[in-house]
């Protein structure tokens, strides 16, 4: 609904700015969309991937004898 709007916003400000023509309305239509799909190309998802910035963490767990994993010397 909100690119809707500002689709509308920006249609409506360059016809107010360069007056009302079918040629004004579409290229405006034409250079938003351009302008959204640019926006939406460069928009990565939201579900973060192995090796996509993001840093993994391995988590280790020693069991037994000296669980803190210490190097002692018996």
């Amino acid at each position: 609904m909100i690119p809707l709007i500002l689709l509308g916003a920006t249609v409506l400000g360059g016809c107010l700015v360069f007056g009302y023509n079918s040629f004004i309305v579409g290229f405006f239509l034409m250079v938003a969309g351009v302008i959204g799909l640019i926006t939406f190309m460069s928009t990565r998802g939201t579900v973060l991937r192995p090796g996509e910035r993001e840093a993994v963490i391995e988590e280790r767990h020693y069991i037994g004898k000296h669980d803190d994993h210490r190097n002692y010397r018996s």
